[in-house]
This record gives structure tokens, sequence and C-alpha cells, in this order.
């Protein structure tokens, strides 16, 4: 397989009658989906090949006939996270420069907004057939384009090419041993990369996708129940909360799953060893990876020794610490292989992250001597205790294990004797009673002296960026 559209295309042919897609409200078959995509792809003849196509939906099975439809017409989807403000909207269609911008009638109102004499608006129900589609995309085409999260700066527009994303679906569908057979349930948005990998995974086999709109546990249990679901894959946050209490029929809905997937935000050990004892014969495995350069290390939790690596890089792609410090074993994680992408969209930002085609991360790592990654946090994260070089996620694994808490993070504070502090920004589960006093005292028994949060401050939320992710910079 070539291409994106191959995928759809090969299974089709092997599977016509077979469900492909289930969302809320319908199913497809194969046959369906294609025919659905043949059509939306028609329409699309009108544009020239590789214009942008921006597209913003929810998890549905109109997003999937959208985005494949537009990949198979030789164009270029632009895909927008659905809580997208208007300023980064607006932002995001300046850049991509796009000639129609589609959606579904629940989010119509804002693409209206959308102040341009040049650029069609529609929604999904005014696409028609219009001839038959002749234009083929190659490997070497833009299939999609993504804007990064933009946690640590301006988001950044990554083009994703068939050739990148047939390598990295390759590398998955072999690690994880994906197959025809399986049943995957979806909470993950497709408009971001660890979702949309899943869809590709999906069409590649021939398996059935149960997509959701939104992360609700009684419908993932559901989803899995009635449907005999062989795999899951969800943020770490998601798969906590599901192995907490008050979701006690969780070890019997989750037993049978052959494979639990999430990716690299930290993925607290006690989190991993509750899955692993739910599941009979079953698999949880994380993967490492940036929009820029998807799925870079797997790591299949066997042993529970290297608990809190990210695993070994995927085959075709090389890892290498950078560190100004030819002494340290710690530096920042640089990746090359055919995941990778060689621009950025318009070439902004891309002499400064990408190097004769190695892609500087910003993200800080560790490799032993077995060849596993170990993801120690961000490069600008680091803060400076009187010369002491504390890693933030260090504090922030620690504090995660405490019932009651959601989230963490921790931020350096200006000190006129030390230099900088640790201060800790905590969320609260609903209903925890958590204190400060016991958030200080578990911290006081588990972390050096120095590394102890001089301040706790707690807060109803996190500012977050688009897809959810959240902005540490603002909290600094």
């Amino acid at each position: 397989m070539n291409t994106i559209a191959d995928f759809l295309k090969n299974s089709y042919r092997a599977y016509p009658d077979k469900i492909a897609i289930i969302d809320n409200n319908s199913k497809l078959t194969y046959s369906e989906l294609n025919q659905g995509v043949n059509d939306f792809s028609s329409f699309l003849n009108k544009f020239p090949k590789n214009s942008v196509i921006s597209l913003l939906f929810d998890n549905t099975h109109e997003f999937v006939i959208s985005y494949l439809g537009t990949i198979s017409s030789g164009c270029i989807a632009h895909l927008i996270p659905t809580g997208i403000s208007q300023k980064n909207l607006m932002g995001q269609i300046s850049s991509a420069k796009p000639k129609l911008v589609l959606s579904s009638e629940n989010h119509f109102s804002k693409i209206a907004e959308i102040e341009s004499k040049i650029i069609e608006k529609l929604r999904f129900s005014e696409v028609k057939k219009i001839s038959s589609n002749d234009r083929k995309p190659q490997p070497s085409d833009y299939a999609y384009l993504i804007y990064t999260s933009g946690t640590t700066s301006s988001p950044k527009g990554v083009p994703i090419t068939h050739s990148n994303c047939v390598f990295t679906t390759t590398n998955i569908v072999r690690t994880l041993q994906y197959s025809q057979d399986d049943i995957d349930v979806l909470p993950l948005p497709l408009s971001h990369s660890f979702g949309l990998g899943c869809l590709h995974t999906s069409l590649y086999v021939g398996s059935t996708l149960i997509i959701h709109k939104t992360v609700e546990i009684p419908q993932i249990f559901d989803s899995i129940k009635n449907y005999n679901a062989t795999t899951l894959a969800a943020i770490p946050s998601t798969l906590s909360k599901i192995v907490s209490n008050g979701f006690d029929d969780s070890s019997n809905i989750l037993s049978n799953l052959r494979l639990i997937i999430t990716n690299s935000t930290f993925f607290p050990p006690e989190t991993i060893k509750k899955l692993k004892k739910i599941l009979k014969n079953g698999k949880v495995a994380t993967y490492y990876g940036l929009t820029e350069a998807s799925r870079s290390t797997f790591m299949i939790f066997d042993d529970d020794n290297k608990i809190e690596s990210v695993g070994k890089p995927s085959d075709g792609i090389s890892l290498k610490l950078v560190s100004n410090n030819e002494e340290s074993t710690i530096g920042e994680v640089w990746i090359k292989g055919h995941n990778v992408i060689e621009k950025y969209w318009n070439e902004e930002h891309t002499k400064e992250n990408l190097d004769d085609g190695w892609l500087k991360t910003s993200d800080l790592g560790k490799i032993d001597d077995d060849g596993y990654l170990y993801i120690l946090g961000r490069v600008d994260d680091l803060i400076n205790i009187s010369g002491e070089k504390v890693y933030p996620q260090e504090i922030e694994r620690v504090v995660k294990v405490l019932t009651g808490i959601d989230d963490v993070i921790a931020v350096p504070m200006k000190h006129e004797v030390f230099g900088e502090v640790v201060k800790l920004f905590v969320k609260k589960s609903i209903e925890s009673n958590i204190s400060k006093t016991d958030i200080l005292t578990h911290c006081i028994k588990n972390l050096e002296r120095f590394k102890v949060p001089a301040k706790i401050e707690f807060v109803e939320d996190f500012p977050r960026t688009d897809y959810g992710k959240i902005k540490r910079f603002m909290l600094k």
C-alpha cells in the first residue's frame, strides 16, 4: 500500500459487507464507506490538486468520509479541533489558506464567521457527487495538515505525506499486531494525531472502529461490552479514571481486551499495574512521538522494572540525545526516520527545529543500557534551585499517585536566596478532601528537601490549548 487511500480500497475489496465505522448514530460497512468517500471525492474535482480543504467535525462518520474523500482526491485535509477558539481558527485559516472550509451542521456557525470572499464555506450535507474521481494521490503528496497544540509557543503547521503515514501505520500494525478481527474502541478526537493514527490502523487491517464524540466512561464501557471489543485507545488520564474507585465494573468489562494503548503523556505506574491485573491475556502499551514524528517508540509493559520508559525506537527510526555537557547522560531527544516531516507548513520553524533530517523534539530524555528511552520533561521546563537542576515531571509523578488529585503542574518560582524554588498547581478530583498539608507531607517523605514545593495552590482547572493540553508556560 502506497497511500492512505489504499487502506480503504484494500479493505473494501476484502470485506465489502463488514462494518467499518460505528458512531453515535450510524454504522457504515466498508462498501458504504467506500461509496461515500468516492462521492465526496468527486465533488472536490472542481478544486486544483493539492488544494487545502479545512475540516471541522466531531468524531462522526461525516468526518471519516470528508477526511478520506479529501485525501483520495489529491487534496490536503486540514484538521481543525472542535474546541478551537475563534482567534486560533482564524490564525489557522490564515496560515493554511484553504479553498474550502467544511463542517457538520452543529459547527457551521463557527466557520460562517470566517471573513473571506475567496474561501467557500459549506455544510457536509451540501456536498454532492459531481462526477467520477479520476485523480489519485501520490506517496510524496501531502495528505493532511495538523497544527501543533501550542503548549510552549505558537502552533506550528505540520504537513504529513502519504508515505509518512504508510510508514507509521505499518509500524503500528506490526508492533501491536492489529488484525481484521479487531474491534477497536476510540474515545479520542480524530483531529489529533493519536486518534487519527488509530483510524488509519483500523482501515489498514480492515477492522471495525467504534468512535466516540466525548470521553464518557459509561459509554466506553457500553461499547466494549456490546461489541465484544478487543482494543481500547485512550489518554492516560482517562485510563486512570477507569481504574479508580467509582467504576467497580471495570475489571469485568476490560478483562477480555487484548490491548490497551495510550500515548506518552505521563502514565502513572500504579495505573499500568492495575490495568495489567485486570486484563486476562491482554497487553498494556504506550508510544512516544510528536505530530512531526508519530509513533517513534513503542513500549509494551511486560517488565515492571522499565515501567516509566516509553520504549525502544520503532523499526527504521533512530534516536539520539544532544547535550552541551559531554559528560551528561541526559539530553534533548532528536529523532530521524521516515515518520519525520521534511519541513513545516510555509517553511516556518523549519530551520530551528529540523537539522539534516533530525527533528529536535525539545524533550529531555535518557536512554538506559538496554536502549529504552525515558522522557524527563521539556528543555525549557527545568527548575534551577541553587544550581541543582530539577525536572518538574519528577515532582508531578510523586504527587499524582495521591488519591483525590486529577492533575498537577510544577513550575519555577523566583526566590531571593535560591534563585528559584518549586511552586505546585493542583487540580483536585470532584469531592476530594485532600489538603495542602497532605500533599506537603507526602512530598517531604518522597522527595529530596530542595525539591519539596515551597508553595501549593489549588486551581479549578488549567489553561489549555484547543487540543486540551495544559499550557505550562502560562503558569510560570
